[in-house]
């Protein structure tokens, strides 16, 4: 049963979502909960700590440094073999005892030029998505002072983690898919994924071309009097989690993901469902609205490079060597032909020319 404390957070997540300046008082809210400080919603590589992120109550003068030197030295974010680490990854949570021994990391330079100047003595990392070389986390800190993270926090956080993983990705999803600007119609998703916007009773009030474009080629998944149903989901799922994004029967609304496989003739669907909110956006008409976000899941667009791969390849499409562009992006010569390698893989390339040339003609998303 959620609280009236537990549905303001999730509220204020969800509309997050949708509209992403809202993640930083989202985060603060979170780090409150928790008896945390600081904030830190990141995307950084386990090759050599590099990345990006978003912060809240974390001095942003520290972030060039981080950029020009201390990335590297992060001992929660440099794995010896990224490729291994990665094939292990889950979406857990854990606190800097999981990694290192309380005295092991005050011996570290990172902790104690890094962490120590900046007041903080524990952190808890949730896990929120993984791809390719890089990790999404969002770490909550605590002082030095206060007590380290313990069970009673990890259990706390681990209520609302699949909430908080599934807004984060809705914020991706949502970026690209033409709802922040009004104009949900004709816009694709940046991941490819079909956008339906309900009202809390299931009725399609909006849909993107990739929808559209959706409810054309299949039949298992259509708009039958205005209402969006899945006629071969036996078991209502969809229906449930719809109905429970809307905050039906019972109130407190929430969220889900499944997958629909109806037959060996069509690529099964990954469909998540999550509630939505927002004040700004008319598209909303300040009402509560569930978002329905369908992929198919071997379709050619879960293709997905970092940003970091995008990077590097379109710097070898320009005919930069390796030295050369570990030059500009600030990494090494391994690192750079490490990503290089891992967006041909993903791409299905044979060599970096093919690569490229499927990153000119847009084979990716």
């Amino acid at each position: 049963m959620q609280t009236s404390r537990d549905e303001a957070f999730l509220d204020l997540l969800y509309r997050a979502a949708v509209e992403p300046e809202l993640w930083v008082p989202a985060m603060e809210r979170f780090a409150d909960m928790l008896g945390g400080s600081g904030a830190w919603l990141s995307r950084l590589s386990m090759a050599d700590g590099s990345g990006t992120g978003l912060v809240s109550r974390i001095d942003p003068d520290m972030e060039k440094p981080y950029d020009q030197y201390y990335g590297r030295l992060n001992p929660f974010s440099n794995a010896s073999d990224p490729e291994a680490f990665m094939a292990g990854w889950r979406p857990t949570i854990l606190t800097d005892r999981d990694w290192l021994e309380p005295d092991v990391l005050e011996r570290q330079e990172y902790f104690n030029d890094f962490m120590r100047p900046q007041d903080i003595r524990s952190v808890m990392m949730i896990r929120l998505e993984a791809c390719g070389l890089e990790i999404s986390s969002l770490t909550i800190n605590r002082p030095r002072f206060g007590d380290p993270f313990g069970r009673p926090e990890i259990a706390r956080a681990r209520r609302y983690q699949s909430h908080i993983r599934r807004a984060f990705r809705l914020t991706e999803i949502l970026s690209d898919s033409g709802l922040a600007e009004d104009d949900l119609e004709s816009r694709h998703g940046k991941r490819g994924e079909a956008v339906f916007l309900l009202d809390d009773e299931g009725r399609v009030r909006h849909l993107n071309l990739a929808a559209q474009r959706l409810l054309t080629k299949r039949n298992d998944i259509r708009v039958i009097g205005g209402v969006l149903t899945a006629p071969g989901d036996s078991s209502g799922q969809l229906e449930a989690l719809m109905k429970g994004a809307g905050g039906r029967p019972f109130g407190g609304r929430s969220g889900g993901s499944m997958t629909l496989r109806t037959g060996e003739a069509q690529a099964p669907l990954s469909i998540m469902v999550a509630p939505a909110l927002s004040d700004r956006m008319a598209v909303f008409q300040q009402k509560p609205a569930v978002i329905v976000c369908v992929t198919e899941v071997d379709s050619v667009n879960d293709v997905h490079l970092t940003t970091r791969e995008q990077e590097a390849l379109t710097w070898v499409a320009e005919g930069k060597s390796d030295w050369e562009i570990a030059v500009i992006l600030g990494l090494s010569e391994t690192t750079v032909r490490f990503h290089v390698d891992n967006a041909r893989k993903k791409l299905g390339a044979v060599n970096r020319a093919q690569a490229v040339a499927r990153l000119v003609t847009g084979r990716y998303h």
